[in-house]
C-alpha cells in the first residue's frame, strides 16, 4: 500500500511552482445619469451597468487574469432619476506575481462597451481598491 500512494503523490508533481494568489474585494462606483434601484442597473455615460456584469483583473500576462461579478452594493436614485451605483466584485485568487493590474468592467448589453481602470498594485487590490467609472469624452 505505501508504494501505491507513492506512485499516486510522484504522479502529481510539476517542476513548475504553482504562483502565489491573493484574495480582493474590490468595490465599483459609478455616477449614473439613470439608476435603477429596483433592477440595480444604471447608465454611466452611455454604458448600461448592472448586477452579473463581469469584472477582469488583469495582470499584464494571461496567467495573470482573473475574473469576478458585480454585485449591487447600493443605487442612490435622485428626484431627476441619476444616482450614485456602487457594486461589489469579490476575487478568490489573483496571481500575486505581477507588478501592476489593471480592471476591466464589460456591460453584458450587446454593443455596450466597457471601462478600464488606471493601474493597481496587489497591496492596494488586498486593501480594498476602488474603481469610479468615468464616462468617457470624446477627444477634440
Amino acid at each position: 500500500m505505501l508504494s501505491i500512494g507513492t506512485l499516486a503523490l510522484t504522479g502529481c508533481v510539476s517542476n513548475t511552482d504553482d504562483p502565489k494568489t491573493f484574495t480582493a474585494v474590490v468595490t465599483v462606483i459609478g455616477d449614473a445619469e439613470r439608476a435603477d434601484p429596483d433592477s440595480g442597473q444604471c447608465i454611466v455615460g452611455t454604458i448600461p451597468v448592472a448586477p452579473n456584469d463581469t469584472i477582469f483583473v488583469d495582470g499584464g500576462s494571461g496567467a495573470a487574469s482573473t475574473r469576478s461579478v458585480l454585485e449591487v452594493d447600493s443605487v442612490e436614485q435622485n428626484p431627476d432619476g441619476t444616482g450614485t451605483c456602487t457594486y461589489v466584485a469579490r476575487f478568490d485568487a489573483i496571481p500575486a506575481n505581477q507588478r501592476n493590474y489593471s480592471l476591466t468592467v464589460s456591460s453584458s448589453a450587446p454593443y455596450a462597451g466597457s471601462f478600464t481602470s488606471p493601474d493597481f498594485t496587489a497591496d492596494e487590490l488586498e486593501k480594498g481598491a476602488t474603481f469610479h467609472l468615468h464616462a468617457s469624452t470624446p477627444e477634440p
